[in-house]
């Protein structure tokens, strides 16, 4: 899957790869430091993990028969998701948090350009996967609802968006691109329990490591499959 995504035989390959490999050291970096105090480095690691994504998807505009708005949505979508993670990075201002969460609300968005016209029927593991999106929203949303108070309304619109993504995705036949959306969901699960339920141990890890593997497994599929 890695080499259908950052293998093209254009001359642009080494870039590819070394921007891959820079997002995977900015990860682990930041997984080492996550529960340590806010910090420049902290913030910074958080932030670049996504970010040096975002030339990827442009570097395969000149591919003939590319779809240029996939391509840019595509990018679109790392960016502001790399948006959110920094805003969810830092501390200190109550504001920071709806922040994050307006940011990766538009990139959900436009994953969901991405995804919309490659939608199909689904049939078997995907319509498992499908309700295994659905119990997961509706279970952890209607679990969460006491606590939510002001954040309800924003909570509601986000947790819809997410998870039209992730039934988009698994409406795609390639099974690691509805798995990473499945991730991506529990993440931002896990994230929402721990700020309005209860503490989550090792909350860090748990949401970095199926965030960052989630949002992996999309780029990978996305950009291998528009090339």
């Amino acid at each position: 899957m890695l080499d259908q995504a950052l293998t093209f035989g254009d001359g642009l390959d080494t870039l590819r790869w070394a921007l891959a490999a820079l997002s995977l050291l900015a990860s682990l970096a930041y997984l080492a430091i996550v529960d340590r105090s806010p910090s420049l480095w902290r913030t910074g690691f958080k932030t670049a993990s996504i970010a040096l994504w975002v030339p990827l998807p442009l570097l395969g505009l000149h591919v003939e028969g590319a779809s240029t708005l996939a391509l840019v949505a595509l990018a679109a979508a790392f960016l502001f998701s790399s948006l959110g993670d920094y805003f969810l990075a830092l501390k200190g201002d109550a504001r920071n948090f709806p922040r994050g969460l307006a940011s990766f609300l538009v990139a959900h968005i436009f994953y969901l350009i991405v995804l919309a016209p490659l939608v199909s029927a689904s049939a078997g593991w995907q319509l498992w996967g499908i309700a295994a999106v659905a119990i997961l929203a509706i279970a952890s949303l209607a679990w969460l609802w006491p606590k939510l108070g002001a954040f309800r309304a924003p909570v509601i619109l986000y947790m819809a968006v997410i998870s039209l993504m992730a039934v988009a995705a698994f409406s795609v036949p390639l099974p690691w691109l509805g798995i990473g959306a499945l991730f991506f969901v529990f993440s931002d699960v896990v994230i929402a329990v721990d700020k309005f339920r209860m503490p989550v141990p090792r909350r860090g890890h748990v949401v970095w490591i199926t965030y960052y593997g989630g949002q992996a497994l999309i780029a990978a599929s996305l950009i291998g499959l528009l090339r």
